[in-house]
């Protein structure tokens, strides 16, 4: 029997993803729910694909624009859960974005029908037209050819592309990966496509223009479960080996001879389920770490690793410290943005300020905002799908708040430290303050080992600049070595956050309780020893006569 997409996701999303030891495996799992493996069988190039294609594109829901937030737009794409809902997209202009919709297949007869997806073009003023539907298939990736004025999207195990200057249904398969099961891809400045293939642990790499059978690539890291893949500004390419936790590094040669190598952090540097990755201008890759609230970055030339914790979250709907980071872009500017899945947000980061600044998409439920991308006129375009709305943030707009902080502590095992930070924002708003930390070094669901709290939770509306402090607290049992704690000033509409960089150290206090406990024990045993009743004849001690209890002090 089959689970479709939705279902899968509504059903089963918090079990599958945060229970169970072992933490890769479920949520390998997920990524299979989510993406709903439907394999093809055959092998074919360049041949319409018939018999999953219903020309007949029903008209989705066409609803006002809303702007949500100052810095939010939304556009509703559905009315009701039953109606196909956005999941991936691709911004081409910057009034016209590319949409996987999907839609979960109805019960009928008590017999569970296939799931359904369309290719949407999206256009601002103009609202969504589908101009291909999918049955038995769910696209995990959708990408716009600017060069071919294609638009390039996987489905079971084949790449696929609709031809802009054809009717609508046209649909060419143009590849197909035997078990492959693709999962993502990208297209390198030569116009080579590249997909990772999930069911057979490989790389693909197509050149469209030459129509020649794909040159494959084994993965360095054997059932990787590979994810995310991007290009560097150097023509090399990224991917994500997710079951490894590692990034895997490929230099293209046009041959199957090409060197692949991967890298995984050091000891102390914990990441849980790296799914998606982007290369910034210097070289760095960035990537979000979808089992835990962090992303990251790794440095090809130093293999220096960072991991950042999200932003504190304030929603009231479920799940939404759980965050979980999903798709990462850099936009024309080099700024980092992605996706907080389960948070509702979109997030960008500055790298050369370190400031984290994450939009909140408006909601009561959780909008569950699987997939976000840099688009052109500087707007960064979203998937919403528990609304079922798509969307964008206006990052022309300047935010007025802002916080800063010292930005490197030394902090003891079982200590607490003052952090000094000051905040501004404009007269008449109120601002919320907050820490967020890595949860990775506690087990699973309990607090996290490094923690903190502000020293005023709140600032009223008169006040526009205020000094103030951040208590960072290491409990006894947190792993010495290198973290970051985000310092968090919120409001309705965007939190604003600053990392503190926290080296944690082994407390003095702690050896001074251990050579007390030791003392105390050596000096109860030798007064044990020195007044235990002798027999007054023999100068024996006397047996099963005196009994001692030892008290060890912690």
């Amino acid at each position: 029997m089959q689970r479709t997409l939705v279902d899968a996701i509504r059903n089963t999303q918090r079990f599958v993803e945060w229970t169970g030891t072992n933490r890769i495996g479920s949520l390998t799992a997920s990524i299979i729910l989510l993406t709903v493996i439907l394999p093809i069988s055959s092998y074919s190039v360049g041949v319409p694909l018939s018999r999953s294609i219903h020309f007949s594109s029903p008209v989705l829901y066409q609803g006002s624009p809303t702007q949500t937030s100052p810095y939010i737009t939304t556009f509703p794409i559905s009315q009701n859960s039953s109606d196909f809902v956005p999941f991936v997209l691709y911004p081409a202009s910057n009034k016209t974005v590319w949409v996987v919709t999907i839609k979960q297949g109805n019960i009928i007869n008590n017999v569970i029908q296939p799931p359904r997806a369309q290719i949407v073009k999206y256009t601002i003023g103009v609202g969504p037209k589908p101009v291909v539907s999918l049955v038995n298939a769910i696209p995990s990736d959708i990408v716009y050819d600017q060069t071919l004025n294609r638009v390039w999207f996987l489905e079971n195990d084949s790449l696929a592309y609709y031809n802009q200057n054809a009717p609508p249904g046209n649909l060419t398969v143009e590849l197909t990966f035997p078990k492959g099961s693709p999962q993502f891809m990208t297209i390198d400045p030569t116009g080579r496509i590249w997909l990772t293939l999930l069911g057979t642990n490989q790389i693909a790499e197509y050149d469209p223009s030459t129509r020649e059978p794909p040159n494959l690539y084994n993965a360095p890291a054997p059932n990787a479960s590979l994810q995310g893949i991007t290009t560097a500004p150097d023509g090399t390419i990224w991917f994500a080996e997710t079951a490894a936790k590692r990034l895997g590094h490929l230099t293209p040669c046009r041959s199957t001879s090409c060197t692949i190598t991967d890298y995984g952090p050091p000891s102390g540097v914990e990441i849980t389920f790296p799914i998606q990755l982007a290369i910034d201008r210097n070289g760095t890759v960035w990537f979000t770490d979808h089992g835990s609230n962090q992303f990251g970055s790794f440095n090809p030339s130093t293999l220096e690793w960072k991991v950042f914790p999200i932003g504190y979250c304030s929603a009231s709907f479920a799940d939404c410290a759980v965050g979980l980071p999903n798709a990462i872009s850099l936009d024309s500017s080099g700024l980092i943005w992605f996706s907080e899945h389960y948070a509702g947000r979109v997030a960008r980061y500055d790298p050369s300020d370190g400031t984290l600044i994450e939009y909140t998409v408006p909601a009561v439920t959780p909008p569950y905002i699987w997939w976000a991308s840099p688009g052109p006129g500087n707007l960064v375009w979203f998937v919403a799908f528990g609304l079922g709305e798509i969307g964008y943030v206006n990052a022309s707009l300047p935010v007025p708040i802002s916080i800063s902080a010292t930005n490197s502590i030394e902090l003891e095992q079982g200590g607490s430290k003052n952090v000094p930070a000051s905040v501004q924002k404009p007269a008449g708003d109120s601002v919320y303050l907050s820490v967020s930390a890595n949860g990775n070094d506690a087990p699973l669901g309990l607090s996290p080992l490094l923690y903190g709290s502000p020293e005023q939770g709140q600032i009223g509306p008169s006040d526009t600049a205020v000094s103030t402090a951040f208590r960072l607290s290491a409990a006894w049992n947190l792993g010495l070595g290198q973290r970051y704690a985000a310092l968090t000033a919120y409001n309705s509409n965007v939190a604003i956050n600053v990392f503190v960089h926290v080296n944690v150290s082994q407390g003095k206090t702690s050896y001074f309780s251990t050579g007390l406990a030791t003392t105390i024990l050596i000096g109860s045993v030798a007064l044990y020893w020195r007044h235990t009743p002798k027999d007054r004849k023999t100068g024996r001690l006397r047996k099963n006569r005196v009994s001692a209890t030892l008290v060890q002090s912690r």
